[in-house]
């Protein structure tokens, strides 16, 4: 290989590097919380019953209530969320959702683009679960244990 193909490539691969390592996400899981209503029947949940409810798999809660979940619609806590507990990117979960709607299947999760109305919300609302960054004030809501 020649010196400029070879510079070439190198060039593309450290664009590429930069360009994946901005998507990096800054948040980690421990400065997520799950916080729900306070009349909601758990004070811990499975991962994997975590990623049934935000899936739209698991409806209702346990003593029969109707599960209300809603989302962040973007930033570092939602995405952050997503990739820990659902495993998927935003543009993943977002794609399944359209899906769902399409579908018939299910309608596309309430979204928030603050912590606290995320948690105004949830306060206000029985069956409701959500999620916002380790920093935002949980008084009015029920913080759920992820196990």
């Amino acid at each position: 290989m020649n010196m400029k193909r070879l510079m070439r490539i190198f060039m593309v691969w450290l664009v590429l590097v930069v360009s994946i390592s901005g998507v990096v996400c800054t948040v980690s899981a421990a400065d997520v919380q799950i916080v729900a209503n306070k009349n909601v029947p758990i004070s811990s949940i499975t991962s994997d019953m975590l990623k049934d409810v935000f899936l739209g798999k698991k409806n209702t809660w346990d003593n029969g209530a109707k599960i209300d979940f809603v989302t962040l619609d973007s930033g570092d806590t939602h995405n952050a969320f997503l990739q820990t507990y659902i495993q998927k990117s935003a543009i993943q979960f977002n794609n399944y959702w359209k899906q769902q709607v399409f579908t018939g299947k299910g309608q596309m999760p309430k979204t928030f683009n603050s912590d606290k109305a995320m948690t105004d919300y949830v306060s206000g609302s029985n069956g409701a679960i959500g999620y916002v960054s380790g920093s935002t004030d949980t008084g009015s809501v029920k913080t759920i244990n992820v196990k």
